[in-house]
């Protein structure tokens, strides 16, 4: 079941998070897989302003869709699903729950940027409707985020921007 998170999942979501990064392991993105979880403080925030959703299986969670609303867009900060619970539609059925969302908040499109090569990163987008912006269609604020994403040492080759619109 995709829900809403509630403060009650908070504190399960860092092992969400942990788990999932095992995926990167042996990738070009390998330093992926150490990264600290998010802050408890972000989730707080983003459970208040309804842009976390969360996968429910009997009472534990299992995955995760972390958005901030901002502008016309809802912009995708992270989805990530426990390696134990992936290959199951979980991160489709997340990504459908936040778009539902976008458009029952009168917003026009899903944002995100992601690796573009990593077959559950950019192509996985792909196949949900997203399409990769080029440097001329990128906003500003999509550009100010890649070259944030840069200077902390992703490869702007590997990295993009993405939109659904809605």
């Amino acid at each position: 079941m995709i829900r809403l998170a509630r403060r009650a999942d908070l504190p399960f979501l860092a092992d969400i998070q942990l788990s999932a990064g095992e995926l990167f392991r042996g990738t070009h993105m390998d330093f992926a897989a150490d990264h600290p979880p998010t802050p408890l403080a972000d989730f707080e925030a983003a459970c208040a302003d309804a842009t976390l959703w969360v996968s429910d299986d009997a009472g534990r969670c299992n995955g995760l869709l972390l958005a901030e609303a901002s502008r016309d867009d809802l912009h995708i900060l992270e989805l990530s699903v426990a390696a134990i619970a992936q290959r199951r539609g979980i991160g489709s059925a997340l990504l459908a729950a936040a778009i539902a969302g976008a458009r029952g908040r009168g917003l026009a499109s899903l944002t995100l940027t992601t690796d573009r090569t990593l077959p559950w990163n950019a192509p996985f987008y792909a196949r949900n409707g997203f399409a990769m912006l080029t440097p001329e269609t990128t906003p500003a604020w999509l550009r100010a985020i890649l070259r944030h994403e840069a200077q902390a040492g992703l490869k702007p080759e590997w990295r993009c921007a993405m939109r659904l619109n809605l």
